[in-house]
């Protein structure tokens, strides 16, 4: 039989930090008391990360039995709730077949280019992934130390609030915060180094309802979803005065890949982190090709509920075009998945997107292809800024004519937040 995910955490819980969620707190001792009867080795269990505490005292108490599978992830994501043995703790069918012989993590992809995957993985790496962040993330930030403190306004089924917050706060002992995200002021309040990850349309609409500029110089502010806009960025070194921002790119199937402590220009996600293998696999004449990644936080299969799951091997190839730049920048160049047909002929939105997004003014920008019940289609841009329609149209005459939106529609950073989804992302 292996060993538990969280064994080494499990000699020696803190009893002075812990998670503070929702107005409630425990310690990671407390946390760690927690034991399910029904919890056995090889079995396979779901943690819905969206019941509060519930759901960290679930997690450990799969992760403290040996060869156990636990997918982090809601009830609807896989498909089925299976049997309730314990608040926000599900037993569920194993998405692998045959015995584990190691513990196996799950959590789903966010699902913005189709149906949510759930990528899986070996929880017996976790340490190895929380010491590897601290070094490669956290202490870059903060001048070399580790913040005390590991907050985010995120939905915890968030990939990267798992691998960023969640476990980094267990195997490292330090106080989880999980905050409303209308409300920075558990953030802006606290004295002590606080590593925080959130989206750029979550955090620019927390500094559109700021009355007065916040001191934030003990915050690590770290973006996730693709380039940070100059526009956001003003806003947010404006209204978080002395804030270290960076802006994050990874996916649910590979963990962090690049961080760009200097984001707003819009050319590049960053450098490859420090000991993340990151290559391009069969470039092209200019260089661009898909995103290769090899990592502890790498996923080793991908399933998608009522398929067979599909192994990865040694490396995960993104849905991600993009090069490396002459500095080492990670310059990314659209989704593998991202042409779509219109009227009969392939166009890319992303690329489209990117054009949009150099537009003084745009913070945010989605274009899709929109299709009628009449059967008529048609190009819609969809921004957040403060820009006219007109200058869109305008900035798009350097695009091919099918390329070019026929309906641009904007919303101001006030407005903007029913246009986004539970992922920060433009519906």
């Amino acid at each position: 039989m292996g060993r538990a995910a969280v064994h080494r955490f499990l000699t020696a819980p803190s009893v002075t930090t812990g998670v503070h969620w929702g107005g409630e707190h425990a310690t990671w001792r407390d946390l760690a008391a927690h034991r399910v009867a029904e919890v056995r080795p090889g079995g396979a269990y779901l943690v819905d990360p969206s019941v509060g505490l519930a759901s960290v005292a679930a997690l450990l108490a799969v992760a403290s039995v040996p060869d156990t599978t636990l997918l982090w992830a809601t009830p609807g994501s896989v498909g089925a709730e299976g049997r309730r043995i314990a608040p926000g703790l599900h037993e569920v069918e194993s998405p692998l077949p045959g015995p584990t012989g190691r513990p196996r993590w799950g959590v789903a992809t966010s699902g913005s280019s189709g149906t949510a995957k759930i990528a899986i993985g070996h929880a017996d790496v976790w340490e190895l992934v929380a010491l590897h962040y601290e070094r490669a993330m956290f202490q870059p930030a903060f001048g070399g130390r580790t913040p005390q403190v590991l907050a985010t306004c995120l939905p915890l089924q968030f990939s990267a609030a798992f691998f960023m917050v969640v476990l980094p706060g267990l195997f490292l002992q330090r106080d989880v915060v999980v905050f409303p995200p209308h409300d920075w002021a558990s953030v802006s309040q606290a004295s002590r180094d606080t590593f925080v990850l959130s989206v750029p349309a979550v955090t620019a609409a927390a500094c559109v309802g700021t009355s007065a500029p916040v001191d934030m110089r003990h915050v690590g502010l770290f973006l996730g979803g693709g380039h940070v806009t100059k526009t956001r960025a003003d806003l947010i070194r404006d209204r978080f005065r002395g804030v270290s921002l960076a802006n994050l790119y990874g996916t649910a199937e590979t963990g962090a890949i690049a961080v760009d402590y200097d984001p707003g220009h819009n050319q590049h996600v960053g450098q490859p982190i420090l000991g993340k293998t990151v290559w391009i696999d069969e470039p092209d004449e200019r260089g661009v090709g898909r995103v290769a990644v090899a990592g502890p936080d790498c996923c080793r299969y991908l399933w998608r509920p009522g398929e067979s799951p599909q192994a990865i091997g040694d490396h995960v190839a993104s849905t991600d075009y993009g090069r490396l730049d002459a500095a080492g920048n990670l310059c990314l160049e659209g989704r593998a998945d991202g042409g779509e047909k219109l009227h009969g002929v392939l166009i890319y939105p992303r690329a489209i997107e990117r054009h949009l997004l150099g537009l003084p003014g745009v913070s945010d920008a989605r274009v899709l292809v929109e299709r009628r019940d009449s059967g008529l289609e048609r190009l819609v841009a969809r921004i957040v800024g403060d820009v006219d329609p007109a200058a869109v149209h305008e900035h798009c005459r350097d695009l091919d004519e099918l390329e070019r939106p026929a309906d641009v529609q904007v919303f101001s950073e006030q407005a903007a937040g029913a246009a986004y989804n539970a992922h920060g992302k433009l519906r």
